[in-house]
């Protein structure tokens, strides 16, 4: 059972980390639309007329996307002044009702998301913009989004909880705590190496 969660949510993660991607890449093609825009608009006096709605659905999307990609690399911000005071046999079980909480949470902004979707391709709902973009279409890319992070924080409760009836309480708390400086400055020093093997 440890095996099979552990195998899903890895494939999950995977999936999280193409989205992840996929919403930095579109920020960098909103930030060229808006450059482009603001260029045209003061040299060309031209405009498309839906720079506010496309910018718009890229980074409602964008963010969605990244979420899940944020969750399995623990990069989410967290508050743990008081939980890391704590002993590990306490910790444990506060990782664990932390996730489900965000679980929770997600589960009902997922729930409205999917509302909003079913509703738009219902009335054939579409922008005010020039281009008349289905709405079914950025919303359901946004809805996507929430999806996936609330199925990666199911699996991931999933398994920790597993590993935690098990006795790995060590493993828990690798998984769900934040990530430590060590870590942080560990993965800068990476980062610098491949830069600097890049130029090379």
């Amino acid at each position: 059972m440890l095996r099979l969660a552990t195998l899903l949510r890895r494939a999950t993660g995977a999936l999280a980390t193409a989205m992840g991607i996929a919403a930095g890449w579109g920020f960098v093609v909103c930030a060229f639309f808006i450059a482009a825009e603001v260029l045209g608009r003061s040299i060309l006096r031209v405009s498309t007329g839906s720079t506010v709605e496309l910018s718009g659905y890229a980074l409602a999307f964008g963010l969605s996307w990244g979420l899940a990609h944020a969750l399995a690399t623990r990069s989410h911000v967290r508050i743990d002044m008081l939980i890391n005071r704590l002993p590990r046999p306490a910790r444990v079980p506060l990782h664990l009702l932390s996730l489900l909480l965000l679980g929770v949470f997600v589960g009902f902004v997922a729930m409205g998301a999917w509302d909003l979707v079913d509703e738009s391709l219902l009335f054939g709902a579409t922008d005010i913009s020039a281009l008349r973009i289905p709405l079914a279409i950025p919303q359901g890319l946004w809805a996507g989004g929430l999806i996936v992070f609330l199925l990666l924080i199911a699996l991931m409760l999933v398994e920790n909880l597993l590993l935690a009836l098990a006795g790995d309480a060590a493993q828990v708390e690798r998984n769900l705590s934040s990530r430590s400086y060590t870590e942080e400055a560990e993965e800068a020093l990476e980062a610098l190496q491949e830069a600097e093997q890049t130029k090379a």
